[in-house]
């Protein structure tokens, strides 16, 4: 299949698709949660309850959706497996239940309900909720496969070769080859696969280390193929017709988890917009009042699966001494630094108009600093002191990060500050939770106070 016909003709990616069909689905439990209780309060007592009978809704429904989310009934391999998300629909519906019983035992408030609707009530739940996955199960697995999860299959310097299911991409015939080295090959190539899920690649034996590094870097589920594991590897792990192949990148974030730090970058963001709005006000202005020039400066920086982006920032130097490329890192004494830019970069208030980027969806609040293409540890180039650089491209970058709490922030001056400066955002790659992000968000301002304080 042609990829640019392919991709033309796709209105919606799978990730949309697939988030479409998890808002549907959860719609479609709540419904039956109400449709459920209601029912049991009309065989009963032949009419639709009200006051405590109701309560029970109004508490079980939200418990329900906060279970049912964090327990992953809403995930990609819960619709593709029905026993596994009748398990977990099983699971959400009983601690719900609990947390309810819960709830209105210690509100001593349990006397004027009926028994009768609550007990029907949550098996005609039950019942259903199993039943209506059944339907869903057959329309993902069998209606719409391949719109669900789509898959590419890249070819390297190696004869092609058709799988089904795969759409296809032939670095040579689209001029292409990866080269780690090189900051714009790997925004071309990244931005190519961006829509896929999951990527399987055919290439050399000598160009499967760089691969396997790029296939990390971004973020996604990616396979190599190796043919000549075909005599000893299990029937379960043969990916394509006849080699075989093994996972090498499993991405650092599902979409529940992506969706759950989204969230809460926005929110967040929304928040502090508010709350430093008069302050950005009067910085613009000092700005503009101090020398000519932008108030804003724009840099292109890496960010996640090694795609460029343009980060804001208050222009703290002057204008026609700016460094597009960062080649040059800020030195304390630096001269193209303006009055009111050394004040801004010490309070890293210069950093503020990344809350921008974050609402575009270009950053995050936490994760690893976005750098320029030019930026250099000592006299090299950040990827060529550890290959490893392009991993902390795997996360969406920050306007802080693990590595800024632990002190590592700023000019880059030797070869160790970098690799230091790494191990902190590799730490925190593996590691993510939204908690982590709520510590790294109070220890930076700690960090800020405790600096401006002397």
């Amino acid at each position: 299949m042609n990829l640019h016909s392919a991709a033309a003709g796709r209105k919606l990616t799978s990730r949309q698709i697939r988030v479409t069909v998890y808002a549907a689905q959860l719609m479609i439990d709540v419904f039956i949660l109400v449709f459920s209780f209601l029912t049991s309060s009309l065989a009963r007592i032949g009419h639709l309850s009200n006051g405590r009978n109701i309560d029970w809704i109004t508490v079980l429904v939200p418990a329900f959706i906060v279970v049912a989310f964090y327990g992953r009934l809403y995930t990609l391999d819960s619709l593709q497996s029905y026993k596994l998300s009748a398990r977990r629909a099983c699971g959400a519906l009983a601690w719900a239940v609990a947390i309810t019983l819960l709830a209105f035992f210690f509100s001593k408030d349990t006397d004027p309900v009926s028994r009768f609707i609550f007990s029907s009530g949550c098996l005609l739940s039950l019942t259903l909720l199993l039943l209506v996955r059944i339907p869903i199960d057959i329309f993902v697995n069998r209606a719409i496969p391949e719109m669900f999860l789509k898959k590419l299959l890249v070819v390297d310097n190696v004869p092609a070769r058709a799988t089904a299911g795969y759409d296809v991409v032939d670095m040579r015939e689209l001029g292409l080859k990866l080269d780690i080295h090189d900051p714009v090959a790997l925004h071309t190539f990244s931005s190519i696969v961006s829509d896929y899920d999951r990527i399987l690649v055919d290439c050399r034996v000598e160009d499967r280390e760089h691969w396997s590094l790029y296939l990390q870097a971004i973020g996604c589920i990616g396979y190599l193929l190796i043919p000549e594991l075909r005599p000893v590897i299990s029937d379960h792990a043969r990916l394509a017709f006849d080699a075989a192949a093994i996972r090498v990148s499993t991405g650092p974030l599902d979409l529940r988890s992506r969706a759950i730090k989204r969230s809460f970058d926005i929110a967040a963001a929304v928040a502090i917009l508010f709350l430093v709005a008069p302050l950005l006000i009067l910085v613009a202005i000092a700005i503009k009042c101090d020398s000519p020039g932008p108030i804003l400066f724009k840099q292109i920086r890496i960010g996640r699966s090694n795609r460029m982006f343009h980060v804001f920032k208050f222009r703290s130097m002057r204008h026609e001494l700016a460094d597009a490329s960062g080649a040059t890192s800020a030195s304390r004494d630096d001269r193209r630094i303006t009055r009111v830019g050394r004040f801004i970069r010490a309070s890293s208030i210069d950093e503020l108009p990344q809350i921008f980027n974050v609402l575009r969806g270009d950053m995050s609040l936490v994760g690893p600093r976005p750098h320029a293409l030019g930026s250099r540890a000592g006299d090299d180039l950040f990827w060529h002191v550890d290959a490893r650089y392009w991993l902390r491209h795997s996360a969406k970058p920050g306007i802080t990060g693990l590595a800024q709490i632990r002190g590592y922030r700023g000019a880059t001056d030797t070869r160790n500050d970098l690799i230091e400066r790494l191990r902190y955002d590799l730490e925190y790659v593996r590691n993510w939770s939204i908690m982590s992000d709520l510590r790294i968000l109070l220890a930076t301002f700690g960090v800020v106070v405790h600096r401006n304080a002397y």
